[in-house]
């Protein structure tokens, strides 16, 4: 009876440990999110916003400025982004053809500056090197913020 109840405790605990420390980190990455944006947006009105798989975007609608934080490994990355500045965006998939399947590498949007001489700006909403193989919504999440700053480059 106590080698049951050992290899019983030794399983669970093999089981519950690794999801704790998921856990863990996840709260981790979103806290640096969260800080990363407070930081960028600094006291605008926030309009909408929404935060997924280490990312978060943020929208002042009335000034018209898009503010983006994205966590990968230890760097937190930020963009802020004057819509009236952008022509244009649009959502740009990456993908790559296997022997079976196609798989998608990377969703990102895109913008494009009126001034010829400005760089683009894009925004990563997935990553299959940092965020995994497996999509989550990026995709539709990309193009619902595409449709947002879009009307409000107009």
């Amino acid at each position: 009876m106590n080698g049951s109840l050992i290899v019983g405790i030794i399983t669970i605990t093999a089981i519950i440990i690794p999801l704790l420390l998921l856990n863990r980190n996840k709260a981790m990455r979103n806290a640096a999110i969260k800080q990363k944006m407070a930081e960028i947006t600094n006291g605008a009105t926030i309009t909408k916003h929404e935060n997924w798989n280490g990312s978060a975007i943020a929208l002042d609608e009335n000034k018209k400025i898009c503010y983006y934080a994205r966590q990968e490994k230890n760097s937190c990355f930020s963009e802020i982004i004057n819509l009236t500045d952008y022509l244009t965006c649009r959502v740009v998939t990456s993908s790559s053809m296997g022997s079976t399947s196609t798989s998608v590498e990377m969703i990102e949007i895109v913008f494009s500056p009126k001034n010829a001489n400005e760089e683009t700006k894009t925004l990563v909403f997935f990553n299959a090197e940092t965020d995994g193989f497996t999509l989550s919504g990026e995709l539709q999440i990309a193009e619902e913020w595409k449709k947002v700053c879009t009307n409000l480059m107009k």
